[in-house]
């Protein structure tokens, strides 16, 4: 076999060093092939480029698309404290029964690991320990017995601002006249450690809900109990990182030992084209109502601390500041879907949807060629969707190309409650209904952007309609209503495959 490594890099993590890395690549056969299927990679840390001593080892079973592959290490095996003190390492790789690959790779450091030897600008520790002696506590309190002149009591600390999770750090506690000591420090901004989630967090994402019983659940009966709580079916990007196996058998949330990996409905309905996307969603092409999957539910609004950083970009058209909430954007394709998912479940947020980066592109965030990413993996059936999501976005592309994209955030109200002029059908928070097949689908997305919503998801419009709602009228979704096979929920059968965004007319309706 022949490895093409593109990429070695810290795993994303949110409020510590991250203690994992990801390695990604392509693997070609000796002939230049692409490899398929899975095969068992064995990493190795060495002391040397060559010969020398493994330090650290781990195996995985891994399954290729097209040759590529993401594996994260450190996962099963953890890496010893001491392996990364600044010494050269290299990674070792071999496949299968192979020789291990030649050369081995140097572990190099990522941009703002160059200055870890030395700290600059502001430093946010739990406490301060030299020589196993506890110099400053976890109250920021000096605890050394150093014979630095008496200092005045330090003034009491601020209340944090809201941490990542949009909770309060606690108080900084008032610092104790020292004796001996420097002044008591002033607490510092407490950044908040508890993150705002109804349910339980994995990988990063919130999940209010999940089933995973043997005889699985049909379509509306898992939009239904999503909805009841006040939540949608996870995108196929939240799936991504519910769903990632790399870190051991087991680790996939709907992993059953009997069964393998189960399929799951996603809001968009779960239509797994050509299986590209099976490592999210393992469904079939095309599914019917009546499959019967597994499903997870994520809450739709985000905390506190999510809309305190997040940036608004108004919608066109708008005479006050409300239009669609990103958390991160980067403009240009650098980003694999598995890191970009990463990206923004750390910061509360999802990609954004096909209707949601119309609004980024009216601010003219990005370039008309380059790949966007969203929530359902940007499926360009037909290369309709090129004026929204860029002339380079393929048809079924695969997870690891490399991608421009945005994070947004859902503007629901923090406690649930569905603002005005919004009403609650079938425990959707609706902004608006237009029942008339007149509008095309930027026009249908900035109208519901000047409404702080979204064209609603399939699995929202699936609940408005089980309502009685929009009887007959075909409706735009959230990301571009494609009825592949008149069999996506949501839509009417009438719905054509392939909708032109710009000269198709439908109705729409605004959700959060």
């Amino acid at each position: 076999m022949l490895g093409l490594a593109l990429a070695l890099a810290p795993g994303v993590a949110s409020a510590q060093v991250p203690q994992a890395l990801v390695h990604q690549g392509r693997l070609l056969d000796r002939a230049g092939a692409a490899v398929g299927g899975s095969q068992m990679l064995t990493y190795r840390i060495y002391d040397a480029a060559s010969g020398g001593m493994a330090l650290w080892s781990e195996t995985h079973s891994v399954t290729f698309d097209d040759g590529y592959f993401s594996v994260q290490l450190g996962g099963m095996s953890a890496f010893a404290p001491g392996l990364f003190n600044g010494r050269p390492r290299f990674l070792g790789v071999t496949v299968g029964a192979d020789a291990e690959m030649t050369p081995r790779e140097p572990v190099a450091s990522v941009p703002y690991a160059l200055v870890a030897g030395d700290v600059i600008g502001e430093i946010h520790p739990t406490a301060v320990v030299i020589g196993g002696t506890t110099v400053i506590d976890s109250m920021g309190r000096w605890a050394g017995t150093g014979g630095g002149p008496p200092g005045p009591a330090g003034p009491a600390g601020p209340a944090g601002p809201a941490g990542p999770a949009g909770s309060l750090g606690p108080a900084g506690s008032a610092g104790p006249a020292g004796p001996a000591g420097p002044a008591g420090p002033m607490g510092p901004p407490g950044e908040g450690t508890e993150r705002e989630c109804p349910g339980f967090i994995y990988n990063d994402v919130c999940v209010r809900f999940f089933d995973n019983v043997s005889t699985g659940t049909d379509w509306n009966t898992a939009v239904a109990t999503c909805a009841g709580l006040r939540s949608d079916l996870c995108s196929a990007t939240q799936y991504h990182l519910l769903r990632y196996n790399h870190e051991g058998v087991g680790a996939d949330l709907f992993y059953n030992t009997t069964t393998g990996r189960r399929a799951v409905w996603s809001r968009h309905f779960s239509d797994n084209d050509a299986g590209r996307i099976s490592f999210a969603l393992q469904s079939n092409d095309d599914p019917s109502l009546e499959y019967r999957y597994g499903f997870a539910c994520c809450p739709l609004q985000a905390s506190a601390g999510a809309r305190a950083r997040s940036t608004l970009v108004r919608a066109m058209g708008a005479t006050s500041d409300v239009g669609v909430r990103f958390t991160y954007l980067t403009p240009i394709e650098n980003t694999n879907s598995m890191v970009a998912a990463r990206i923004c479940a750390s910061l509360q947020s999802d990609l954004c949807t096909t209707s949601q980066y119309v609004t980024l592109n009216d601010a003219g965030r990005f370039s008309g060629s380059v790949r966007r990413l969203t929530n359902h993996f940007s499926d360009n059936d037909g290369d309709v969707f090129d004026p929204i999501l860029g002339t380079n976005t393929q048809d079924n592309p695969g997870w690891n190309e490399a991608w421009a994209f945005a994070c947004c955030i859902n503007q629901l109200p923090t406690d649930g409650s569905c603002p005005s002029p919004g009403t609650v059908i079938n425990n959707i928070c609706v902004m608006d209904i237009h029942a008339t097949e007149d509008s095309d689908f930027p026009n249908a997305s900035r109208a519901c952007a000047r409404m702080n919503a979204d064209i609603c998801s399939n699995s929202q419009m699936q609940n408005i309609r089980n309502a009685g709602r929009f009887p007959g009228v075909r409706a735009w979704t959230n990301n571009g209503a494609d009825n592949d096979s008149n069999r996506v929920g949501g839509l009417l059968s009438s719905m054509p495959d392939n909708p032109n965004p710009l000269t198709d007319r439908f109705g729409y309706a605004c959700c959060l």
